[in-house]
């Protein structure tokens, strides 16, 4: 059974990583998903750039920021900052997810910066739960003393 970047370069992952750039956003939509549930880190830089080529296609680019999200490959940081901050709710939501899952330091305090400072009352209670979250996963499992 092929394990997540087994076959990274295979021509499948080429040709999702051209179908980003297909005119129907739901086929680019498709080709994220499908290159996020891979783990496919060829494909970063193209996710990367679907986010500037793409600014109306709220679909494709969640979809774009949630493959960055499970590739987890830091390269991806700034975009995901900059995708955080600007740009419609629900792409700012997943970025805010993507940057935790990703680098959880790093996403702290543009966390708390959405938390207190996003106009939109969704995101600041996502930013709340990501850092919430993240508290308890610092906390010391107390059942393993």
């Amino acid at each position: 059974m092929a394990t997540p970047n087994q076959h990274e370069g295979s021509s499948y992952d080429m040709a999702l990583i051209e179908g980003l750039q297909h005119p129907r956003p739901d086929i680019a939509e498709m080709c994220a998903w499908v290159l996020g549930q891979r783990r496919t880190r060829l494909a970063v830089p193209a996710l990367i750039e679907v986010l500037h080529r793409r600014p109306n296609e709220i679909d494709v680019l969640v979809a774009a920021v949630n493959a960055l999200g499970s590739i987890g490959d830091t390269r991806a940081l700034p975009a995901l900052v900059e995708a955080a901050r600007e740009g419609a709710v629900p792409v700012r939501c997943a970025a805010l997810r993507a940057l935790a899952a990703i680098d959880p330091v790093r996403a702290t305090p543009i966390l708390r910066d959405a938390r207190e400072r996003d106009p939109s009352p969704g995101l600041r209670a996502e930013a709340a739960r990501l850092l919430e979250e993240e508290a308890k996963r610092d906390q010391p499992d107390e059942t393993t003393v």
